[in-house]
């Protein structure tokens, strides 16, 4: 009884500040992760649902008066997207129902609001009129579908959710087929409550793990190839300016060690490309996904999408357009509208159909507008289960208005990478940068890396309907073109190393970017930060193809690595030196970590109950198998006493003395053999390839010349008896 008074008690509230008691707008909200997530009322545009496409125009033309102007219409898929379980739900599923919006010119005041929508809920056909919001920064303009989600705590609990929707007058249309978890509930003509209201009301029941409004997005945009003299990003000869010679990601030297492997597919996210493209088309992978419909093939919805996907993979030295910065991996196409009316069930889809469907890679060039739990889930499940339990590398964009405020859903997820935009000068693009053009890139604490990001020459849809009405566009610009190229670094050291982890891939391009312009930017050791100097408007730097796959294709090992990140699923991590970890390794995670000379467990490790931890003293492997050798091995299980290991320092294995020198070098140097009298020593490139090799017998040193061979990083690895240890060179 106590919780039907709160129900009615809610609704009458409710109510009430719909019946004309004037909601202000700073009342707006809805629950995001446990809290009020604050909205602001948009006093010139009216959300409206509507069953029936007849009824749909009818109720628009009727709504249309003198300034007020409705958008086109656009079918809302949501209903045949999901899993129905009653049998009313699955007779319902092919009708067609659509969304608008009823703009005016001019704010209308609350009660001239409330009046307006009052009226347009009473046409034939309407579903529900709903207000309109902004969010964000202000910029960012959104509507209220008749829809709204709720997350269950257990699958048990779907009979008490049927038994709440029935007493609030809500339809359970279904359930999320990647997350059955999550159901959607419509309000009815015969409901009181608008989305949110519903929503809210059913969250504050404490009944269920979480609920939200079905909000509509919109505008959510942020080689022998005659163009690659002007693609500055992949070789600047200072096409923008002298200043900028050099500053380019290095994707020509990362082609010496690999071009992309065809088993590396990279979704791009976002309008869809045209995969019949003649500078894509070789490198498109299947059919694609369209998540706005929740059908294959893809679709083409604008243009964006066609020059995003030519920065990350358009085909190489095959006389056309561009190159790719990944030229040998494969391109999927999923899409949305970006434009108008994208609920956050289809953003999440579009994630989870990508990582079922074999995405290493996904390249997100949109963002901004409200949080979305059941978009962060999607976005976890796509980190966690891609590629087997390796994770899928999720690339965002961190959106184009020189503000700190990394747009959502770049900054919700801190294993997301966020790019920003580099100038061809090497700043970071901003209103004054050299390029000329007036605008920015966000910058801030969640900032992690740059690319190039104005005046990018990439693929354009073909004939009239591309940006400059051919087949390529020469300035392409936003954070939108620096995303798909990091994406693209993402896929060449996957390429690399397929074997690696979401974390440890973009571990790899954080170590390895480069400190450009540090005239400008005073890069630091930075709380949070443990892959290097960062700075707030640079992040780590440029990322840097190169480095990044030289560092993958030695397994990617630093030397010295600080583990801070939670632990979920698998996470293998090695180090060549020394490893500290001071993160938590949650319930069921199994965590290995390799390194050559310690692992050692500092305030902050702990574990939870169900985990399982093994350290590894034997350096950079790959494989992350070790021979239980003496005591070079020391494997911990956590399923029980899992706090003991907490400030405890693991055996440490040192090879000695050994050393190189000079270190780097130009390919002549000596390897001190300190105590170790007799084994083999191999020179192994970062391919894997042994292009040296050495026995030695009762010997102090050991001299080599691979003087020949390209500069990158060189392991060394020494074999004497049953012990192994490695050291890594550079060769400049």
């Amino acid at each position: 009884m106590k919780r039907l008074k709160f129900i009615l008690t809610g609704l009458l509230l409710l109510l009430m500040a719909l019946g004309g008691y004037g909601q202000t707008s700073s009342e707006y909200f809805y629950y995001y992760n446990g809290t009020k997530f604050m909205l602001q009322a948009d006093y010139k545009t009216v959300a409206i649902s509507i069953e029936g496409e007849e009824a749909a125009r009818a109720a628009i033309a009727a709504a249309g008066s003198g300034q007020q102007k409705a958008a086109a219409l656009q079918e809302d898929y949501t209903r045949g997207t999901l899993v129905t379980i009653e049998s009313s739900a699955a007779a319902r599923k092919g009708l067609k129902t659509f969304y608008t919006e009823l703009s005016s010119p001019t704010a209308a005041s609350r009660v001239d609001y409330a009046a307006q929508i009052a009226t347009l809920r009473r046409l034939p056909g309407v579903q529900m009129a709903s207000p309109c919001f902004i969010s964000g920064d202000g910029h960012q303009r959104m509507g209220l579908s008749n829809n709204f989600y709720v997350k269950l705590k257990n699958p048990k609990d779907v009979d008490l959710l049927y038994e709440e929707a029935k007493k609030m007058g809500l339809e359970v249309m279904g359930h999320n087929e990647y997350m059955p978890l999550w159901f959607t509930l419509s309000c009815g003509r015969s409901t009181k409550l608008n989305a949110l209201e519903a929503a809210n009301l059913l969250y504050e029941t404490r009944l269920f793990e979480s609920t939200e409004p079905a909000f509509m997005y919109h505008d959510l945009q942020a080689t022998a190839d005659p163009f690659f003299n002007n693609q500055w990003g992949l070789r600047n000869t200072g096409q923008w300016g002298a200043s900028g010679i050099g500053i380019d990601i290095k994707a020509e030297q990362a082609w010496t060690i690999t071009t992309g492997s065809p088993n590396i597919r990279t979704a791009i996210f976002d309008h869809g490309f045209e995969m019949n493209h003649p500078d894509l088309a070789a490198n498109t992978f299947g059919t694609g996904y369209d998540a706005t419909t929740n059908t294959s093939p893809a679709q083409v919805r604008g243009s964006h999408g066609t020059a995003c996907a030519g920065i990350t993979g358009a085909v190489a030295n095959n006389n056309l357009g561009i190159s790719g910065v990944a030229p040998g991996a494969r391109l999927m196409s999923v899409s949305i509208n970006l434009q108008f009316s994208d609920p956050p069930q289809s953003l999440a889809n579009g994630f989870n159909w990508a990582w079922q469907n074999g995405a290493a890679v996904i390249s997100n060039s949109w963002g901004g507008y409200a949080p979305s739990t059941i978009i962060d889930d999607a976005i976890t499940n796509t980190l966690n289960n891609g590629r087997g339990g390796l994770g899928t590398v999720v690339v965002f964009a961190a959106g184009n208005e020189n503000n700190t405020n990394i747009r959502y859903p770049g900054g919700a997820n801190p294993r997301i990478l966020v790019i920003g935009a580099l100038s061809p000068c090497g700043q970071r693009k901003n209103p004054a940068s050299c390029d000329g053009e007036g605008w920015g890139s966000c910058f801030g604490t969640q900032l992690d890396v740059m690319a190039p990001g104005v005046k990018i020459a990439t693929t354009d849809r073909q004939g009239a309907n591309g940006y400059d009405g051919t087949d390529y566009t020469q300035t392409f610009n936003g954070t939108s073109s620096a995303c798909p190229s990091a994406a693209g670094v993402a896929a060449l050291v996957l390429s690399a190393n397929p074997a690696l982890t979401v974390q440890q891939v973009t571990d790899i391009i954080e170590q390895s970017a480069q400190k450009v312009r540090t005239d400008l930017y005073a890069y630091a050791s930075t709380g949070g930060r443990p892959n290097g100097t960062w700075h707030q408007e640079m992040g780590y730097g440029l990322v840097n193809a190169y480095q990044a796959v030289v560092l993958a294709s030695s397994s990617g090992c630093p030397a010295n690595l600080t583990i801070t990140a939670t632990a979920t699923g698998t996470d293998n991590r090695q180090a060549s030196s020394s490893i500290n970890a001071l993160n938590i390794i949650s319930t069921g995670a199994t965590a290995v970590y390799h390194a050559g000379g310690e692992v050692l467990l500092s305030p902050g490790f702990s574990t939870d109950a169900g985990a399982v931890f093994r350290s590894y003293i034997e350096g950079c492997t790959g494989s992350f198998v070790a021979r239980p050798v003496n005591n070079e091995v020391i494997t911990y299980n956590l399923r029980q006493n899992a706090d003991e290991l907490t400030l405890q320092q693991a055996a440490k294995v040192l090879p000695g003395n050994l050393l190189v020198s000079p270190n780097p070098n130009r390919g002549l140097f000596r390897l001190n053999l300190g105590s170790n009298k007799n084994g083999l020593v191999q020179v192994v490139s970062p391919e894997g390839v042994v292009v040296a090799q050495q026995r030695f017998s009762n010997q102090s040193f050991l001299n080599f010349n691979i003087a020949e061979r390209p500069a990158g990083v060189y392991m060394l690895r020494i074999i004497t008896g049953e012990k192994t240890y490695t050291q890594k060179m550079v060769k400049e």
